[in-house]
C-alpha cells in the first residue's frame, strides 16, 4: 500500500484521537462555566461562595490543582500550536501528515489528558495498602478477562493499556465531574421549602451524572484503540474484552477510594461488592456492552451502521449505570426497614441478590455477545485456514486446522512442548499458532470487506508465519542434538 496513503490515514486517526481529548478537556470547561453561572445563595450550607466552586476554602486541594492544570494545559496547547514550527519543524517542508506533526498532536493529547490522571494517582497514593488488598482480585479479573479470547487474541499490551487508561484517565475524568455536579447542583436546584425533595433530585441527578460522563471516559480508552489500533480487533470478542479491561481499571481506583475512606465492617462490605462478588458485573459489565458496540462497528463497512452500533453501545451502558446508581441506594433504604431485625440477612444474603436482580442480566447479556462472538470468529478462521491449507504456501497444513480451532487441543500441545522442551518450545510454538490465527483473521476481514487500512500485508503475515515456523524446528533440532 502507499506510503503517503498510510501516512495520511495515520494522521487522520490521531487527530481524531486528539479531538477526543480535546472534548474531554472542553468538556471540564464546561461545568466550570455551568459553576460559575450558578445561583448565589443567603442559605447558611452555602457560605462560602468563591468565583468557581471548587476554588473554596473547604475544598480539597487536589481538587484546585486539578482546575489549575487544566487551565495550564490549555494555555501550553495554546503555545505548543504557537511555537509548533520552531519546536517541531517547519511544516512547510513537510507533509501534512508528517512524523514532525504527529509528535506535535501526540504531544497536545498528553498535555491535555494528564490533568486527569492527578485525582486518581492521588487517590493510590493515599491508600497504597488498599491497592495491593486490591491487586490479586483485579490482576484474577485481568487474566480471567484475556482467556475469554479462545482464537486469536489481541497483544497483551493492549487490554492492559485500556486498563490503565480506566484506572487513570477515565477515573479521572469520571471523578472530576462528578464533583462538579455535586458542587453547583444543589445551587440550582435549592429548594429551602423542601430540602428533603431537594437532596433527592440531586442524587437522581448524580446517578445520571456519573452514569454518562463515567462510561464516556471509559468509552474515550475504548475508541482510541479502536482508531489507533483497530487491526488488532476482530469483532464482538475483542470489544467486550477491551470493555472489560477498562470497566476493571476504573473499578479498581473506585474500590481503592471506597474502601479506604470507609473503616471497620463497611470496608470489608465493599471489598465484598467491588472486588469479590461484584468483580466481573457493575462497571467491568457496563463498560464490556460499551466495548461490544465497538466490536460489530469493526466488521460493519457502512461508517453509518458503525456509529449506531457504538451509540446503541453506549447507550446500553450508560442505562445499565444509571440505573443501577438508582436502584442500589433506594434497595438499601427499603431492605434496612425491611429486615430491620435481621442484619446478616440484609448485609449478607440481599445485597448478592439484589447485585444478580440488577446487573445480572447485563453480565448475562455480555455472555451471550461473547458466545455468538466467538461462534463467528471460529466459523470465520476455519473457513480461511482452510482455504490458505489448500494455497500451498506451506503456511498452515491441513492437520494444523483441529489443533489451531480446539483451544485445549494448542494448550496441552504447548504443554507437551514444555515438558519436553523446555520454555523456549513453549514459546516458540505459541507465537506460531498466534501468526497462525493472524494471517486467518486478515484473511477473514479481507473477505467481508472489513480490511483495516494500517494492517501489515498478506505476503508479511505469511512469512512471519514461516518464520515461526522455523523458530519451532530450530528448537526440535536443538533438543535433539542435547
Amino acid at each position: 500500500m502507499d506510503a503517503g496513503f498510510l501516512a495520511a490515514e495515520r494522521g487522520a486517526r490521531l487527530r481524531a484521537v486528539l479531538v477526543i481529548a480535546a472534548a474531554m478537556s472542553a468538556t471540564y470547561g464546561v461545568a466550570a462555566f455551568v459553576d460559575l453561572l450558578r445561583p448565589q445563595t443567603a442559605d447558611s450550607e452555602f457560605e462560602i461562595e468563591p468565583v468557581v466552586g471548587l476554588l473554596g476554602d473547604g475544598m480539597p486541594v487536589v481538587l484546585q490543582v486539578i482546575f489549575w492544570s487544566v487551565l495550564a494545559s490549555w494555555v501550553a496547547v495554546l503555545v505548543l500550536w504557537g511555537l509548533r514550527g520552531k519546536v517541531f519543524g517547519h511544516f512547510s517542508d513537510v507533509g501534512l501528515d508528517s512524523p514532525r506533526r504527529q509528535r506535535m498532536m501526540l504531544t497536545m493529547i498528553a498535555v491535555l489528558l494528564l490533568p486527569y490522571a492527578i485525582f486518581p494517582l492521588t487517590v493510590i497514593g493515599q491508600h497504597l495498602g488498599v491497592l495491593l488488598i486490591c491487586l490479586p482480585s483485579t490482576a484474577f479479573g485481568l487474566w480471567a478477562v484475556h482467556r475469554m479470547q479462545r482464537y486469536r487474541r489481541m497483544p497483551a499490551w493492549l487490554p492492559l493499556a485500556v486498563f490503565g487508561w480506566g484506572a487513570v484517565f477515565a477515573a479521572g475524568f469520571g471523578a472530576t465531574m462528578n464533583i462538579w455536579y455535586l458542587d453547583y447542583a444543589p445551587r440550582y436546584l435549592f429548594d429551602a421549602a423542601d430540602r428533603l425533595r431537594m437532596l433527592h433530585t440531586v442524587n437522581f441527578g448524580l446517578a445520571l451524572d456519573a452514569g454518562v460522563f463515567e462510561e464516556l471516559g471509559k468509552a474515550a480508552g475504548i475508541a482510541i484503540v479502536y482508531l489507533l489500533w483497530r487491526r488488532h480487533i476482530d469483532g464482538v470478542v475483542s470489544g467486550v474484552v477491551l470493555g472489560a479491561a477498562v470497566g476493571l481499571g476504573f473499578n479498581l481506583v473506585e474500590s481503592i477510594e471506597y474502601i479506604g475512606d470507609a473503616s471497620g465492617g463497611v470496608a470489608y462490605f465493599q471489598y465484598f461488592m467491588r472486588q469479590s462478588l461484584g468483580l466481573m458485573a457493575a462497571h467491568t459489565a457496563f463498560s464490556a456492552v460499551v466495548g461490544a458496540g465497538f466490536g460489530v462497528a469493526r466488521q460493519l463497512a457502512e461508517p453509518k451502521l458503525r456509529r449506531i452500533a457504538i451509540a446503541c453501545g453506549l447507550f446500553a451502558g450508560i442505562s445499565g449505570h444509571f440505573a443501577s446508581d438508582v436502584v442500589f441506594p433506594w434497595f438499601g433504604r427499603v431492605s434496612h426497614d425491611w429486615f430491620h431485625a435481621d442484619p446478616a440477612m440484609g448485609t449478607v444474603i440481599l445485597p448478592p441478590l439484589a447485585l444478580a436482580v440488577m446487573q445480572g442480566p447485563l453480565v448475562g447479556m455480555c455472555l451471550l455477545l461473547l458466545r455468538r462472538g466467538l461462534r463467528t470468529q471460529a466459523d470465520g478462521l476455519a473457513t480461511e485456514l482452510r482455504a490458505e491449507a489448500r494455497a500451498g504456501f506451506g503456511v498452515v497444513t491441513e492437520a494444523e486446522i483441529p489443533v489451531l480451532l480446539r483451544p485445549a487441543r494448542r494448550f496441552w500441545l504447548r504443554v507437551v512442548m514444555l515438558r519436553r522442551y523446555g520454555l523456549a518450545g513453549f514459546r516458540a510454538l505459541g507465537r506460531l499458532h498466534q501468526a497462525q490465527l493472524d494471517l486467518a483473521a486478515h484473511r477473514w476481514h479481507r473477505a467481508r470487506g472489513e480490511l483495516d487500512e494500517l494492517a501489515a500485508d498478506e505476503h508479511v503475515l505469511r512469512e512471519r508465519v514461516l518464520r515461526r515456523r522455523r523458530e519451532v524446528r530450530t528448537q526440535l533440532a536443538r533438543e535433539a542434538t542435547r
